[in-house]
């Protein structure tokens, strides 16, 4: 392992010679008109979002019911059940909900029971047309309420989410696991909750979401992927190569690029020339995100020299800004969703089957450190040169942990958009050479199909955590196909 307290880089050079070797001018230093947070802030590029707006109703009768009935099965759960109590506990929590997903959730003033309650409720929700619609149910009697307020939400197409918060209500629940449904029967299952919110919001944030695709193209006129809904604005690749050269780098833009060579584990002939483009690169890109209040972004950034992004794409996931290699918009429509639904960035990659082991592999070059999200702990890596041409820029290999529980996604647009989703486990990370592939690789055990050979796409992201019941439940809940090719589990 390298020490890097004197060094710029880890070459062996000082952080002055890093500076003269990277053609850095120590005066001011400028990326552009607007001024770009470094070392591992992001800056404030997208711009400001709408939060989902969801209509959550409590179903029970008034306590006064409950007085004076003979009938004790009326009563069910039971007449020492405190449903005003427990409305005001849930209240309170989904409070808390708002603050965490920046989810704007708006509860009735008093409970839903009978018909001229649904009616006044399913007028509100014809009126308003929330984003969302959440019904907790306390008594077991209010299946009929939530019912007919179900049938409005699906014929206003308003994703609806029903909990059941009864420890025990009897009787079959199948018929609410339907398309544009997430049932909850659970007993105070504040998560369930939480992620059905979580759920709502993502689709709405991805709708207001703009990517840069950055490329050869001509067209430039903005266009709009139907199903999430996220805006695709086409930029020239003169764009960033002009931002790229007027990239006017000092003692403070080394800094994004020195948290890379101090926590690195190694430096693999990687010279002060190649780090100083790496950071000229993060600059150009940072500076087009700012100028466009862009919120992520995709490159054709093959065959690019030492104008490759690999560096700046992993610190922008880790930053969870979208951005995917190849401008693969399907990957950064993958990544924008998976960061959205779980506060992690994912691992965009190309597949590679272990035959004799059942596994799989997955490899690229811009994989993030911050796979645990960016409050989370790092991921040991090296720094080295790119897998596969001679120019010498560099890239990263970070090394995963084995035994973490991934969750692999790939999303496919187009007249009927689907969702391809993936359970598996860290079995570890290989040196390159001698596996081959890109800079990071990494071997899969996927735990939901009996084969390996079974995962289909290519540049599919790898998330870690066990997240594959929230992307399924994404799908069911905004009504969109799962390509459950051999998928053994469920749902």
């Amino acid at each position: 392992m390298e020490t890097h307290a004197e060094s710029g880089c880890g070459c062996g050079c000082s952080r002055r010679g890093f500076l003269i070797g990277a053609g850095v001018a120590t005066g001011g230093w400028v990326a552009g008109p607007l001024p770009l947070l470094l070392g591992g802030q992001s800056a404030d590029t997208g711009r400001a979002k709408k939060p989902a707006v969801v209509r959550a109703a409590f179903l029970y009768p008034p306590s006064s019911t409950f007085k004076d009935k003979s009938d004790g099965w009326w009563s069910w759960p039971g007449n020492e059940f405190d449903a005003e109590g427990r409305q005001k506990q849930y209240t309170i929590a989904l409070r808390e909900m708002e603050k965490k997903l920046g989810v704007r959730v708006v509860t009735e003033d008093r409970c839903v029971t009978g018909a001229k309650d649904v009616e006044r409720l399913a007028q509100t929700i014809r009126h308003e047309r929330p984003d969302g619609l959440l019904l907790v149910m306390f008594h077991n009697r209010s299946l009929p309420d939530a019912d007919a307020l179900l049938k409005v939400a699906e014929k206003e197409n308003i994703p609806a989410i029903l909990y059941i918060g009864l420890g025990v209500k009897h009787g079959p629940v199948t018929q609410y696991r339907r398309p544009g449904m997430y049932l909850i029967q659970s007993l105070d299952n504040m998560e369930a909750i939480e992620q059905g919110l979580r759920i709502i919001q993502a689709r709405k944030t991805a709708a207001q979401s703009l990517i840069l695709s950055i490329s050869e193209t001509k067209d430039l006129q903005d266009k709009r992927e139907p199903f999430l809904g996220v805006t695709v604005r086409p930029v020239p690749f003169s764009r960033y190569s002009r931002a790229f050269e007027e990239a006017v780098l000092d003692i403070d833009a080394l800094e994004w690029i020195q948290r890379f060579t101090d926590q690195a584990r190694e430096n693999r002939g990687v010279t002060a020339e190649a780090m100083g483009n790496a950071t000229r690169s993060h600059l150009a890109i940072k500076r087009l995100l700012a100028e466009d209040q862009a919120d992520g972004l995709t490159m054709n950034c093959l065959q690019r020299g030492m104008l490759k992004p690999c560096m700046s794409f992993s610190s922008l996931n880790s930053e969870l800004i979208p951005a995917a290699c190849e401008n693969d918009l399907p990957a950064v429509y993958t990544q924008l969703l998976g960061q959205l639904l779980t506060g992690r960035p994912g691992f965009q990659h190309n597949p590679c089957y272990e035959t004799e082991k059942n596994h799989y592999y997955a490899s690229h070059c811009t994989c993030p450190t911050k796979v645990y999200g960016p409050e989370g702990p790092e991921l040991p890596f090296l720094i080295r040169r790119f897998a596969h041409t001679n120019e010498g820029s560099c890239a990263i290999q970070v090394f995963w942990k084995a035994g973490d529980p991934v969750t692999m996604v790939r999303y496919y647009p187009g007249k009927e958009p689907a969702l391809d989703v993936y359970a598996g486990k860290v079995v570890t990370s290989h040196a390159m050479p001698p596996a081959g592939g890109c800079t990071t690789n990494v071997e899969i055990e996927i735990t939901d199909r009996p084969d390996a050979c079974m995962v289909r796409g290519h540049h599919n992201l790898l998330f870690v955590g066990d997240f594959a019941r929230r992307f399924r439940l994404f799908a069911r809940l905004h009504k969109m196909r799962l390509a459950q090719t051999g998928f053994v589990g469920i749902e």
